[in-house]
């Protein structure tokens, strides 16, 4: 199971609704469809995840930067 099938609903819907309007959202639905683990992003990746996402990066703590949890659907 990819990245992409495991992502938050609400991020998920977030980035395609930017998509329509940002098509370089593109490029992180294809990593996120390559990768199967949250440690195999890049931070350029998760920052872009956080922007085209709405997630504000400083919600988020250490652990989740870490981890990734606040990515995933639990």
């Amino acid at each position: 199971m990819t990245l992409y099938d495991k992502l938050n609903p609400e991020i998920k819907a977030k980035l395609e609704e930017n998509y329509k309007e940002y098509k370089s959202v593109g490029f992180l639905f294809d990593k996120l469809k390559q990768k199967n683990l949250y440690s195999e992003l890049e931070i350029d990746d998760i920052r872009s995840i956080c922007t085209f996402g709405d997630v504000w990066h400083y919600d988020l703590t250490q652990s989740d930067l870490l981890y990734g949890d606040w990515l995933t659907n639990k």
